[in-house]
């Protein structure tokens, strides 16, 4: 494997063997054949007519840092792909990359991790209206882990724009489907595929098509999976019934501590598998009940900061309970 890398990067050999156990008489099952990402002119452009699908927007940025409050998107790139009854990508429409000035110095971690420099990014920019348009455009959007690119996102556009989101990483239950769960590249790689390049936008963007499209070992693919779980319910658990004293027992649990000035509290994002579950737990730890409020997708993913500041809450069916 050595020889095919060259620079941090795989060269464009279109596959590598890659030997899991022993060397050129490894036992038969312990290699691998792993196949490059596809290219944006290997998937069909459209799908075929009279066929249904919906419209997704497949997205990836790149940052100056990771503090939502102090830094800023500085390549993002989006593909429009149509995706069928069955969840199989049946065409990519488009694949739009835009850079940004963030006007000033770029650290030189970021520059090494992308390739981007200060030159490139002088002058660049992406006009918020237009990726709102873009965004409304689509029936949903799918990043790799929307925890980190929505917020960023929004920052971007300045407002809250109400399009259900799903997250590859978070909506998908990677180890029932034989995954060791883990970063784009290493999923990919368990799912037969290599990125030839990583951490500029767009190579990061066709990987995750890539992984969207893979079938796992049930027959369904990873979009139809991330798809019904944007479709079904979902909620909010906040621990603002919680004394102080429980913040160990809801950090074990799990949940994450929102520290903005209106929503100082423990929460949780629960789905419909682990509501009854959730439920009793902390009625039996924290010996009150949780404020359950409903998260549609349009508002999963966000920042903290962006939240209603007085959400309405739910009463929780019995059969939940």
């Amino acid at each position: 494997m050595a020889d095919l890398v060259k620079r941090g990067n795989l060269m464009n050999s279109s596959n590598f063997k890659l030997t899991i156990a022993g060397d050129n008489g490894a036992p038969s099952g312990q290699q691998r054949i792993l196949q490059a990402v596809r290219n944006r002119d290997d998937w069909p452009r459209r799908a075929r007519e009279g066929e249904e699908y919906r419209r997704i927007c497949v997205l990836d940025t790149e940052t100056n840092g990771l503090n939502l409050s102090k830094h800023q998107i500085i390549e993002l790139c989006a593909a429009i792909v149509l995706v069928n009854a069955a969840g199989r990508i049946v065409g990519v429409q488009s694949v739009i990359t835009g850079l940004v000035d963030p006007g000033h110095a770029l650290p030189p971690e970021i520059v090494e991790l992308t390739g981007l420099t200060d030159a490139v990014l002088a002058g660049e920019s992406i006009c918020p209206e237009q990726l709102a348009e873009l965004l409304e455009y689509c029936d949903g959007v799918i990043a790799f882990n929307s925890q980190f690119d929505r917020p960023f996102i929004e920052k971007h556009l300045g407002r809250h724009v109400p399009v259900p989101w799903g997250c590859a990483m978070a909506d998908v239950p990677w180890r029932q489907l034989a995954f060791e769960p883990g970063p784009q590249g290493y999923l990919l790689a368990q799912a037969g595929h290599y990125m030839p390049n990583a951490h500029r936008a767009k190579d990061d963007v066709l990987a995750l098509v890539e992984l969207l499209d893979h079938v796992c070992k049930d027959g369904v693919s990873v979009m139809a999976k991330v798809l019904a779980a944007m479709d079904a319910p979902a909620w909010r658990f906040e621990a603002s019934t919680a004394a102080y004293g429980f913040k160990d027992d809801l950090r074990d649990r799990r949940y994450r501590f929102a520290g903005e000035r209106a929503h100082k509290l423990w929460h949780k994002q629960v789905r419909p598998a682990e509501f009854r579950d959730e439920y009793r737990w902390y009625r039996q730890t924290i010996g009150k009940r949780p404020v359950v409020v409903p998260l549609p997708a349009s508002e999963r993913y966000r920042a903290n900061e962006t939240w209603v500041p007085k959400p309405p809450k739910v009463s929780v069916p019995d059969w939940l309970k």
